[in-house]
């Protein structure tokens, strides 16, 4: 902003009266300040300085690229899609924060009601959740069932459900997995198995295929590499797959914070580009 010399110097005069204290010292070959004068100049950097940081931070938060999103994570997806929305979001807002939980979704919705998360990234479940809060789903998940490249049910082939009752099972210890995992045998009139290992641990239950003891009903994205490795086997069965929807779930009216539109924007574009690559195979 430009000021003209008799103008600023009416400016310095002002203050100077106002404060009671000499700014500058006049000599015939110009002007020094004095202490006041150097401690003025002092203070009035930090001041400036600050209103600068302070416009930043605003103009930041206005484009959303401030601020702390907690999100809890549904474990089948923790190490998948998450990964490369921290990452795409790490990169592209550095000043956004992510605080991210995993667990499954009982747990998970728990915390989102208390408030302790802003949004989940999780299977939906098969009860009515409140209309407070907004499902939008993204992906459809198709859990199939695994065994350990030395399970006895791994090589063979024409099996059908009736073939995995008597076998030894791991499952999530969960509501909605019991569910899934009883209408899955009773769609065919069959009793669920009964030689059940139920945990929270997402890595036990994978490492539990593995060794070739237990089956599970796992989508195929979550153990693709130990699919690729030939540790875990998918064993083809007739009849429909299990379908699950999988996305976000948020209470009404979170979306407005601009650090959560960020989030939420970058978990439908990592999505998409998920689905996109199931379709083709890649």
């Amino acid at each position: 902003m430009a000021i003209s010399q008799p103008a600023l110097t009416r400016s310095i005069k002002n203050l100077e009266d106002l404060l009671g204290v000499e700014l500058l010292e006049r000599k015939p070959r110009g002007v020094t300040p004095t202490e006041a004068g150097l401690a003025l100049y002092h203070h009035a950097q930090i001041v400036l300085n600050a209103c600068q940081r302070l416009t930043r931070e605003v103009r930041e938060l206005e484009r959303g690229v401030t601020g702390t999103v907690y999100v809890g994570v549904g474990s089948m997806f923790a190490t998948h899609i998450t990964t490369t929305v921290a990452q795409s979001l790490a990169q592209a807002h550095p000043r956004l924060a992510m605080v991210v939980n995993d667990g499954f979704f009982e747990e998970l919705l728990r915390r989102l009601q208390d408030g302790r998360l802003d949004l989940i990234f999780s299977n939906f479940p098969r009860v009515t959740v409140s209309p407070e809060y907004v499902l939008e789903p993204l992906i459809t998940v198709r859990p199939v069932v695994m065994a350990g490249r030395s399970h006895p049910l791994g090589r063979r082939k024409s099996l059908t459900r009736s073939d995995l009752v008597e076998h030894r099972w791991v499952i999530a210890d969960q509501p909605h997995a019991t569910d899934t995992f009883e209408k899955y045998f009773g769609a065919e009139g069959l009793p669920a198995p009964r030689d059940v290992f139920r945990t929270n641990s997402f890595n036990l239950m994978r490492h539990l295929v593995e060794s070739g003891r237990f089956l599970s009903m796992l989508p195929e994205h979550v153990v693709r590499e130990q699919v690729r490795e030939g540790e875990i086997r998918q064993i083809s069965l007739p009849g429909n797959a299990i379908e699950r929807q999988a996305g976000l779930i948020y209470r009404k009216g979170a979306a407005g914070r601009p650090a959560m539109q960020h989030v939420l924007a970058e978990y439908r574009k990592v999505c998409a580009q998920f689905v996109s690559e199931a379709q083709t195979g890649s």
